[in-house]
């Protein structure tokens, strides 16, 4: 018999909390008996993972949230080939822990170790090569899903291609994921070169981007303070893999994981007060340190730390802020981007909502029905959460999302949760909106596998969609 309990789940960013029940599943079997179960109690589904998402994607208020992270099981893996199956529940980072020590790394990864692979598929996750490798979906060989009719289906590029391009980013909306089959990258070692590049303002960023499309991975920092001529500027992190490991010379020191979480609680609590003057400061250290000669050469770094956050950094950021933060990621074309993101900040400047950090992504096109990735770039932006400023942030980020429609963007459904069905729509194409309506409808058609993020921005249109 399978344990029920009742809680209060939070997303992310921190910024909505859910009452649900959950329900922990550990096999297909069990995943089956919690569907009929909810089926009984007229309660709606949803599949949770590490709960990774910033917006209310894995929520589920008043309906049963199905916590698939006892599915961890790496069920086979060929060295030879670099071809890796596994459970939903599987973190990325322990998918790279695995394969690292063959020689294997996973192809697109985000920034997060403890994000779960069913998680990664279901939001079609980026990393610091999408424009080399694009999304994350591009790499799965095949997924093994159950219906909600109990059907256990094997979808892949050639076997249901139309349900696979639609199940890879479908927010769990479609069926739940009980086994992804990955495609991994060959990499020459366990370390990569690192050099950071100073640019002056967006152009220059922009330029290195340009000059560095050889390099394995981009990730630019902006400055979202900087004003004036140096509005936009920032630091580009290029990291290629490295041929040759250099010796490592003296270990640094490192503290325990669980004091480096308690260094980072307090240290939280007390930088809490001056967060935004902090910042502003901290940003202003880290621009100029750039500039440095000493810090723009190479130097080799472990795979592991150049890819992941530590654990700690997130225990600090929700002690820092204790409200949450609202995030806003514009994919935008390239011929855009320029003039768009520095319409960006400019505005939030103006507005009085300084984003805290701001990250620049390069990217292409995947083949997805839901595909959010365009052939240009994609820029973060991450405000401090004020619960008495919270409804002026929200309309200058509604006015921001009109702008990314007219520049021919669009958004990420694990990021931008003001996005309205009508916003949503009007940005990814009422085409690709009804084909996904349409297989929901066939797959799902008592609708019980739903979601906040389902009811926020797919449901008004699924009401329209049915009176046509």
């Amino acid at each position: 018999m399978l344990a029920w309990r009742q809680s209060a789940i939070v997303n992310w960013s921190m910024t909505e909390r859910s009452s649900c029940y959950i329900c922990q599943a550990r096999t297909v079997d069990e995943i089956r008996q919690a569907l009929t179960a909810a089926r009984g109690r007229g309660l709606s589904v949803i599949a949770h993972g590490a709960g990774h998402s910033y917006t209310d994607a894995a929520l589920n208020n008043g309906g049963l949230l199905l916590d698939l992270s006892a599915m961890r099981r790496v069920l086979a893996w060929d060295p030879a080939r670099g071809i890796m199956r596994v459970e939903p529940g599987v973190s990325i980072g322990e998918v790279a822990r695995v394969a690292l020590a063959d020689r294997w790394w996973p192809p697109v990864t985000p920034s997060t170790a403890s994000a779960t692979v069913g998680g990664c598929v279901a939001m079609n996750v980026n990393g610091k090569n999408a424009w080399t490798h694009g999304s994350f979906g591009e790499h799965v060989l095949s997924l093994t899903v159950l219906l909600v009719d109990g059907q256990l289906l094997t979808v892949s590029p050639t076997q249901d291609g139309e349900l696979f391009r639609a199940l890879v980013g479908s927010a769990g909306l479609l069926g739940i994921i009980t086994s992804i089959t990955l495609q991994l990258r060959r990499v020459p070692s366990d370390r990569v070169e690192v050099s950071v590049r100073p640019g002056r303002s967006l152009r220059e960023l922009f330029q290195i981007f340009e000059d560095e499309q050889a390099a394995d991975y981009l990730e630019a920092w902006v400055d979202g303070f900087a004003a004036g001529r140096e509005l936009g500027r920032g630091i580009v992190t290029v990291s290629n893999h490295s041929e040759r490991v250099t010796s490592a010379g003296p270990l640094a020191f490192r503290l325990p994981e669980q004091s480096m979480h308690r260094l980072a609680h307090w240290g939280g609590i007390l930088c809490r007060p001056l967060v935004e003057s902090g910042v502003r400061g901290a940003n202003s250290i880290i621009y100029r340190g750039s500039r440095w000669p000493a810090r723009t050469g190479p130097r080799q770094t472990p795979l592991v730390r150049a890819t992941y956050y530590a654990p700690a950094l997130f225990t600090g950021y929700r002690v820092l802020l204790p409200a949450g933060s609202e995030t806003f990621q514009a994919f935008v074309p390239a011929t855009e981007a320029g003039s768009l993101f520095a319409e960006i900040l400019r505005r939030s400047q103006e507005h009085g909502y300084v984003p805290l950090w701001c990250i620049i992504k390069r990217h292409r096109r995947d083949p997805f029905l839901l595909s959010y990735q365009v052939d240009g770039f994609s820029l973060e932006v991450n405000y401090r959460l004020i619960p008495e400023r919270a409804q002026g942030l929200h309309q200058l980020l509604r006015g921001l999302m009109e702008l990314v429609i007219v520049a021919g963007g669009r958004f990420y459904l694990a990021k931008d949760s003001l996005l309205t069905h009508s916003l949503y729509r009007r940005s990814i194409g009422d085409a690709a909106v009804a084909a996904f309506l349409d297989l929901k409808l066939h797959y799902d058609p008592d609708l019980l596998l739903q979601s906040n993020l389902y009811r926020r921005v797919f449901q008004p249109s699924l009401q329209q969609h049915a009176e046509r």
